[in-house]
C-alpha cells in the first residue's frame, strides 16, 4: 500500500477550466474516481511480469487522460510506449537534456514550445525541419540524436498537466525544407517509427496540425506518409501555404513568437524565439525534468519481449473501477 500512501501526496495543478474539461471530455469526474482509476491501472501493471515502468500517480495519470480513462486504452498506450522505447534504444536510451548533441538540436529551434496557453488551454508546438541542415545534424552526432531530441521533447511537453487535458496544436513550418533533407531524415523506417510513437505511444492529445510554407514536393511526400496517418488525425490537418493570414484564423497571435507576427502587431505574444528556446532548455535541464528523463531512459524500464510471449497478446479489459480500502 506504499504507492497508495504516496498517491495522497499528488496535488493536481489543473486550472478551473481544465478541471471542467477533464470532467466533461475525459471522464475524470472527481479526485476519488481519479485515484481509484490510477490504482486499478497500477494493479494491472504490477500483475504483468513483462512490463517495467514507473507507477507513480502522475506518470500513470497521463495515460488514463489520453485515453479518456479507459483502462484498456491506457494499458495499450503504455505498452506501446515501452515497446517503442525498448525496440528503438538509439532514440530512447541514455537521454540527457544537457548532452551537447541534444543541445545542438534544441538550439537550432527545430522543436520548440512556448509555455503559454490559447483560449482553449492548448499549447503550441513548433516542428521546423528546415532548421536542420547537414552540418547541424553532423554536429549533433547524427540522425539518431535528432530523433532522441524529438522524443525527449514530447516527454517534456506531456509533463504539463493542463496539456494532458487540453492538448496541443502543432505548427509545422516547412520553410527552407529541401527534398534531400527530407529523404535523409525521413526515411520510410524512421517515418513509420515516429508516426507510431506520436499516434499510438505518446500520451499526447494532438488537436490540430498546421502546415505552413509547404514545398512543391509536399504532396508527393505526404502521399507516402498518408497510409501511416489515422483518419482522425487526417481530419485535423490544415494546409496554409505561405499565408500567415490563414494561420492567424486558426492559431491565436498571443501564443506565437514575435518572428511570426505582423510588424504592426502590438498585442501579447510568446516573445522572441531566442528567449523561448532559452526558457525551454533551462526547464529541461533543471533536476525536476532532467532527473526524470535520465531515469526513464536508464534501461531500468521497458518491455521484456521473451516474458511477453507467455501472456495472451493484447492487454485485456477489466472493470473501470476497483474499490481500494
Amino acid at each position: 500500500m506504499d504507492n497508495v500512501k504516496e498517491d495522497v501526496k499528488f496535488k493536481s495543478v489543473l486550472n478551473e477550466a481544465s478541471k471542467k474539461k477533464a470532467r466533461e471530455e475525459l471522464n475524470e469526474l472527481n479526485e476519488s474516481d481519479r485515484a481509484i482509476a490510477v490504482q486499478t491501472f497500477r494493479k494491472w501493471i504490477l500483475d504483468q511480469d513483462y512490463i517495467r515502468t514507473p507507477t507513480d500517480f502522475g506518470f500513470l495519470l497521463r495515460y488514463l487522460r489520453v485515453r479518456k480513462f479507459s483502462q484498456l486504452g491506457a494499458r495499450q498506450t503504455l505498452e506501446n510506449y515501452w515497446t517503442s522505447k525498448t525496440s528503438t534504444p538509439e532514440w530512447f536510451k541514455d537521454v540527457d537534456p544537457s548532452d551537447p548533441g541534444i543541445q545542438v538540436i534544441l538550439r537550432s529551434g527545430y522543436v520548440m514550445s512556448p509555455k503559454l496557453y490559447d483560449s482553449n488551454g492548448r499549447r503550441l508546438v513548433f516542428d521546423r525541419p528546415g532548421r536542420l541542415d547537414a552540418d547541424t545534424v553532423k554536429r549533433a552526432g547524427g540522425i539518431a540524436t535528432v530523433f532522441k531530441t524529438i522524443c525527449m521533447f514530447v516527454d517534456w511537453v506531456n509533463t504539463d498537466e493542463n496539456i494532458q487535458v487540453n492538448g496541443i496544436q502543432v505548427f509545422a513550418d516547412l520553410s527552407n525544407v529541401t527534398l534531400s533533407s527530407v529523404t535523409t531524415l525521413w526515411t520510410a523506417e524512421n517515418g513509420k517509427r515516429l508516426m507510431h510513437f506520436y499516434q499510438n505511444s505518446a500520451p499526447s492529445r494532438i488537436k490540430q496540425v498546421h502546415f505552413y510554407s509547404e514545398p512543391v514536393f509536399f504532396d508527393a511526400v505526404f502521399a507516402l506518409m498518408k497510409p501511416l496517418i489515422k483518419q482522425k488525425m487526417r481530419d485535423r490537418l490544415f494546409l496554409h501555404g505561405n499565408s500567415m493570414v490563414n494561420v492567424y484564423k486558426e492559431i491565436e497571435k498571443c501564443i506565437l513568437p514575435d518572428e511570426y507576427l505582423p510588424d504592426d502587431y502590438n498585442g501579447p505574444s510568446a516573445g522572441p524565439e531566442s528567449k523561448i528556446i532559452d526558457d525551454m532548455i533551462a526547464e529541461m535541464t533543471q533536476p525536476a525534468f532532467s532527473d526524470y528523463i535520465k531515469k526513464l531512459s536508464s534501461g531500468e524500464y521497458g518491455i521484456d519481449f521473451d516474458k511477453k510471449k507467455t501472456f495472451d497478446g493484447a492487454p485485456s479489459e477489466s472493470f473501470r473501477k476497483l474499490n481500494v480500502d
